[in-house]
């Protein structure tokens, strides 16, 4: 899980064998498997590195990449905006 340091500590409970709760300093030049992005427009606003440090966040994913996110996403990804299962042409949940 890559999160903004503020949220490190209130995150840090799902920290296990299989699961790091990390910055994106932490995070950089690494890579893993399934990466679990929280926050994304709070990592982009509270770096003075800003988009460089959303960039190097959304990299760290080889093969799975999930946002978690309650303030609105970064304009760079309102494309991940629509819910899971619902269709972006019409919203309506998408056909199983």
């Amino acid at each position: 899980m890559i999160v903004p340091p503020r949220l490190v500590h209130e995150w840090a409970h799902l920290a296990s064998e299989s699961v790091r709760v990390a910055t994106v300093k932490d995070v950089k030049g690494l890579e893993f498997d399934s990466v679990v992005l929280v926050e994304p427009e709070e990592i982009q606003e509270g770096s003075p590195r800003g988009l460089n440090d959303l960039y190097v966040a959304l990299t760290r994913a080889t093969q799975r990449l999930g946002v978690v996110h309650t303030t609105p996403l970064p304009q760079v990804l309102e494309g991940l905006a629509t819910p899971l299962g619902a269709s972006e042409a019409t919203g309506n949940p998408a056909p199983c």
